[in-house]
């Protein structure tokens, strides 16, 4: 059982918010047991591929029973079971299996987010699981040719050329189908939908919403130029962020970079960050997590060296 949580970063969060909000929880000796085994597996894993500690449930009947409840607790971890009991065996549903480098991604920025005054279940619980599958997209994007998908993955490769012979650009649109069609196949039904309206005087991109009143906005756009931290968060920033002024103030903004990319482009673990906005001292800061994914781009072999 300890695999679950000792690979995936997300689910040894929900332990151990598991066990600071729960007395009983926190002092059942299984309970304990499992945190020992858990500290242990990590700090000798490291990101390695260790012998695969204990099988979901087994051996810990007193445990299996404590954690039933939080499987369908709303206010802890809304995940269902089938997510749930996945996650334990150390691979979600529907997902491809753990990798180390989304999930040490994933461990700096929940570093940061832990920060912020809101990062409380079950907004937090909920924002987890969205940028778990998020990191997981961007990831796969930039390993994936055009062809991974189909048409749907198209904007990965160079457009097509205009009727005039210059070159194409491929649309917003195509991001955000994919992202969307991405998320629409691992969360809840009817929780994932594009183009929602009255949002902050605005229509979002693709919004999340797991619960009323709990929504979650990611944005998507599209520059013709090169995506730096310094422009990306100029031009891109406070719409990102203005969709959070009636929901969690946790956000995320996918950035296809449409650039020239003749030469190479920037890694992934440099494609995703998180940047702190507030419009006044006394609001609690938003903040964003920003994902830059390179679009038509050419492939490896034919990169070259830019000109001295």
């Amino acid at each position: 059982m300890e695999a679950g949580f000792i690979r995936w970063e997300g689910l040894f969060h929900h332990f151990q918010q598991a066990l600071s909000i729960d007395p009983v929880f926190c002092g059942h000796p299984d309970a304990q047991a499992l945190l020992s085994a858990v500290q242990r597996g990590r700090a000798l894993a490291a990101g390695s591929e260790g012998v695969v500690p204990g099988k979901a449930w087994q051996g810990r009947p007193g445990l299996s029973t404590l954690l039933a409840p939080y499987r369908y607790q709303t206010g802890l971890i809304p995940l269902s079971s089938t997510v749930w009991k996945a996650w334990c065996s150390g691979r979600p549903a529907g997902s491809p299996p753990p990798h180390a480098r989304v999930d040490e991604k994933m461990g700096s920025l929940l570093d940061v987010l832990r920060t912020s005054p809101a990062w409380k279940a079950p907004n937090s619980t909920y924002f987890i699981v969205l940028l778990e599958y998020f990191l997981r997209f961007l990831h796969d994007r930039f390993d994936g040719q055009a062809d991974l998908y189909g048409d749907r993955t198209a904007y990965l490769g160079p457009a097509p050329n205009k009727p005039d012979g210059s070159a194409g650009l491929w649309p917003e649109k195509a991001v955000q189908d994919d992202i969307h069609q991405h998320l629409s196949g691992l969360l809840t039904p009817g929780t994932v939908q594009r183009e929602v309206i009255d949002v902050a005087s605005g229509r979002t991109d693709v919004t999340y919403t797991p619960e009323p009143g709990r929504r979650l906005v990611i944005e998507v756009k599209r520059r013709k130029t090169k995506a730096e931290r310094n422009a990306v968060e100029r031009d891109c920033l406070a719409q990102a962020a203005n969709y959070t002024v009636t929901g969690p103030p946790f956000g995320i903004l996918l950035v296809g970079d449409h650039s020239s990319h003749a030469a190479g482009y920037s890694d992934f673990d440099d494609g995703a960050w998180i940047t702190r906005y507030a419009r006044s001292t006394t609001e609690v800061p938003r903040l964003i997590v920003v994902g830059v994914l390179p679009i038509g781009r050419p492939a490896p072999s034919a990169l070259r060296m830019p000109a001295l």
